[in-house]
């Protein structure tokens, strides 16, 4: 499967090191994200995505964009070097793949899987840390590059995913960058850009049988008040 739900970033940043607080230690932190997130309704951005992989010397990179709307709708579509749509809300998930010129839908293998990440990505984005934490140890990262870390508490996951760390504006008030650290070295990355907030997406943009086309999305984005 093309698509990677791997939504890491790299930034030209790092981390200084400083001691993370915990989510208890951080609560006032905690809860200025979640103030700040609930007046958001949609959210629209542009990503740039690179998975960093020992086996190859340069990385593997991809372009899109990503749509949310409360409460639980997302659309990721990565519009280069392939063409692929997933979408998912609480109920199910869905995934495309232009084909010999028009959109295919796919079987996907495992959807109860995506789903719970498409959730996580959703209850991330509004600051629902609480939420994940019966799956994460959620720590927080203050100064001048802010993060929140999420520590997977399985042992089985851990084998496959060390961390998931959102990188964000020292207010915390936006998710700039996201990295996916695996156990060995690779790492998937993803810089977030021209994020727009509170638009209306037309008719369509997360149907998951027949999406509208982004051409179509963005058309109407741009005529939006």
């Amino acid at each position: 499967m093309k698509t990677c739900i791997a939504f890491l970033l790299l930034f030209p940043m790092t981390i200084h090191a400083q001691q993370p607080l915990s989510l208890d230690e951080a609560r006032p932190i905690v809860e200025q994200l979640q103030r700040g997130m609930s007046t958001l309704q949609t959210v629209n951005l542009e990503f740039v995505q690179e998975r960093h992989l020992s086996l190859f010397t340069e990385p593997l990179r991809s372009e899109g964009v990503m749509f949310i709307e409360k409460p639980d709708r997302i659309r990721w579509e990565t519009t280069s070097p392939y063409q692929s749509i997933l979408l998912g809300d609480h109920k199910s998930v869905a995934q495309f793949e232009w084909t010999n010129g028009s959109w295919k839908k796919l079987h996907l293998g495992f959807p109860q899987m995506l789903k719970r990440v498409m959730e996580q990505m959703t209850l991330l984005h509004q600051g629902k840390l609480d939420a994940l934490t019966s799956d994460y140890t959620v720590s927080v990262q203050t100064g001048s590059v802010a993060a929140i870390v999420l520590t997977p508490k399985d042992a089985n996951v851990r084998s496959m995913l060390e961390s998931i760390e959102m990188r964000m504006d020292p207010d915390f008030k936006a998710v700039r960058e996201i990295l996916m650290k695996q156990p060995g070295g690779d790492f998937t990355s993803i810089v977030i850009q021209n994020e727009q907030r509170n638009m209306t997406f037309p008719v369509g943009t997360f149907d998951q049988n027949k999406p509208l086309n982004l051409a179509t999305v963005e058309a109407a984005l741009r005529h939006a008040p």
